[in-house]
């Protein structure tokens, strides 16, 4: 077993290590993707599971996901469910981040009728537009198709773009609802909460719709995930709520990767402090 270190900051290596994991240590930390990209090119397997440090799978989860990766020719990927959210995921428009800031009650009342209730887990899987990346069974051949995640998206958003150019070459991505996973939000990332990956995740949606979508749509999706990003923060300080969108996740679609990933290494460095 492998793991890939983007430069961590704890004792990642030294626990790998002492787990009986062979380590590969990239010596920077270019992003969730790359550090994928970098365990990809040493696998020398027909499937490469892509799991974070963070994530407690079912004892039956991997078997379950192989067995439907391995049967299914046309599948590139198998993704397991995360939670108890076995929602197919859709690709990102700008109606669905919208959407995203809504009360949960509201956001259930939209959802019903659009057909989009949870999905029927009796199957073996589903056909899904991509799959959450926290814990991935890839069939390596398809990945290195299309030369695997695209390091341009720092954090959030890789997983999507991989199975939006897998499905162009005829691969498709599935969901087995049998293969169940627990998630600790944001584990795995030291010093960081939720609100503090925001930005991230803003600047990452910002430049999927710079790929797949005309300018004018990237541009007026930017500058509404902005908007939203504001009117939540405010909301959420009137009501006395915690925050989800830490500093800087309403400004990060208008600036580089680079500058944002300086500003969060900053603020974690003030975190640790």
């Amino acid at each position: 077993m492998l793991a890939v270190d983007n430069l961590s900051v704890d004792d990642t290596v030294e626990q790998a290590h002492a787990a009986g994991f062979e380590v590969l240590e990239t010596g920077a930390n270019r992003g969730f993707g790359a550090g994928c990209n970098a365990g990809l090119r040493a696998t020398r397997s027909e499937f490469v599971l892509f799991c974070n440090p963070d994530v407690r799978p079912s004892p039956s989860a991997l078997e379950r996901l192989l067995t439907t990766l391995a049967s299914t020719s046309t599948a590139a990927i198998a993704g397991a469910v995360l939670g108890e959210d076995v929602r197919p995921r859709r690709f990102s428009r700008i109606s669905k981040n919208v959407a995203g800031f809504l009360p949960d009650r509201l956001l259930d009342k939209i959802r019903r009728p659009q057909g989009k209730t949870p999905a029927d887990q009796s199957g073996s899987h589903l056909v899904v537009d991509y799959a959450e990346g926290a814990f991935l069974l890839c069939r390596v051949a398809a990945l290195r198709l299309v030369d695997g995640f695209d390091e341009h998206f720092f954090l959030y958003c890789e997983e999507e773009d991989l199975s939006r150019r897998l499905l162009a070459r005829g691969w498709q991505t599935l969901l087995v609802p049998s293969a169940t996973v627990a998630h600790e939000q944001r584990g795995s990332s030291e010093g960081f909460g939720a609100a503090a990956m925001a930005p991230f995740f803003t600047h990452s949606l910002y430049w999927y719709y710079r790929k797949y979508h005309s300018r004018a749509y990237a541009e007026i999706a930017r500058c509404v995930i902005a908007v939203c990003v504001v009117l939540d923060r405010g909301y959420r300080r009137i009501a006395h709520l915690p925050q989800l969108y830490g500093p800087g996740a309403a400004s990060a679609p208008f600036r580089s990767a680079e500058s944002v990933r300086r500003n969060q290494e900053r603020y974690a460095g003030t975190c640790r402090e």
